[in-house]
């Protein structure tokens, strides 16, 4: 007996269609698609052999399990204006990094099991997101145990892994994978803009800097932290890292602070390493 829920999309965006396209490839029944923009609708319904409805009351009524992929700020505006009085069995999740279970406060009042599911992956595209998400690790937020069983068969549909958020978490958890994600974009623009300002092309600096980030990526993979890693700090360059701020100052005062409070935060990991520490902190308190 196939105990899977029939699921039901609100929302065909990126998210939403490499979901509902995934689960719809392992076997699960999609019933029921609306967005905002029809044609995206009606494209992802003819992918998943689903019907495409005109509002989120239809979908709850058609499906076991609805997954509110919409943006953030429209989850809970979205919850609200509901029209479906009773949800008694019905799942309702969405699928924000950021947001919490709690923005489904008022259909939970209705009955509903309510939770989130959000995949730590980034959602360049559908088509890559297609061939690249099986595997990722997914932030589950569940109090109620048939829907928590629900959502970790969803996961192991897609060979993914299950991190359980406690409730109260989810800004913690979203935080830490925008430091991890966006932020590296963001320090890989300012070392691309470091080597292009003394001349660099661009092509040469990005095929050093890649080099470099995919590096560091397959060492954190292989090795984990603190092994991966690498550079002056591991050494107690002190002299180095003095150099570095000195002329980061002259540059950019705010790179040459954040150099400096990425040096104090490794400072652990360089301890983990077995290297003393003294003449690093001494050097950072006083380039402070």
């Amino acid at each position: 007996m196939d105990n899977r829920p029939t699921l039901g999309f609100v929302g065909a965006g990126k998210v939403g269609s490499t979901l509902a396209r995934l689960w719809f490839q392992t076997g699960y029944a999609v019933r029921a698609i609306s967005s905002r923009n029809r044609a995206k609708a009606e494209t992802l319904a003819e992918q998943v052999d689903a019907r495409v409805v005109a509002t989120a009351d239809e979908v709850i009524a058609a499906a076991d399990l609805i997954l509110l992929t919409v943006p953030d700020d429209a989850i809970e505006p979205l919850a609200a204006s509901l029209q479906r009085e009773s949800l008694m069995g019905k799942g309702v999740i969405h699928t924000s990094g950021a947001r919490d279970a709690s923005v489904l406060a008022v259909l939970a009042a209705r009955g509903a099991l309510t939770g989130s599911l959000h995949p730590a992956f980034p959602f360049a595209d559908v088509e890559t997101a297609v061939q690249r998400l099986p595997g990722a690790t997914f932030a589950l937020e569940a109090e109620s145990p048939p829907l928590r069983g629900w959502l970790r068969d969803l996961v192991l549909a897609l060979d993914g892994r299950v991190m359980v958020i406690p409730p109260g978490q989810k800004a913690v958890y979203h935080s830490a994978l925008v430091i991890a994600s966006n932020y590296t974009v963001t320090l890989y623009a300012i070392a691309e803009r470091l080597l292009t300002a003394i001349g660099a092309e661009r092509d040469a600096a990005e095929g050093a800097l890649n080099t470099l980030v995919q590096g560091t990526v397959d060492n954190l993979r292989e090795t984990g932290i603190p092994a991966a890693l690498t550079g002056p700090l591991t050494r107690a360059d002190a002299g180095t890292i003095r150099r570095h701020l000195q002329v980061l100052r002259q540059i950019d005062p705010l790179v040459a602070d954040l150099y400096l409070q990425l040096a104090r935060l490794s400072l652990p990991m360089v301890r983990a390493r077995g290297v003393s520490t003294e003449l690093l902190q001494r050097v950072l308190d006083q380039e402070a």
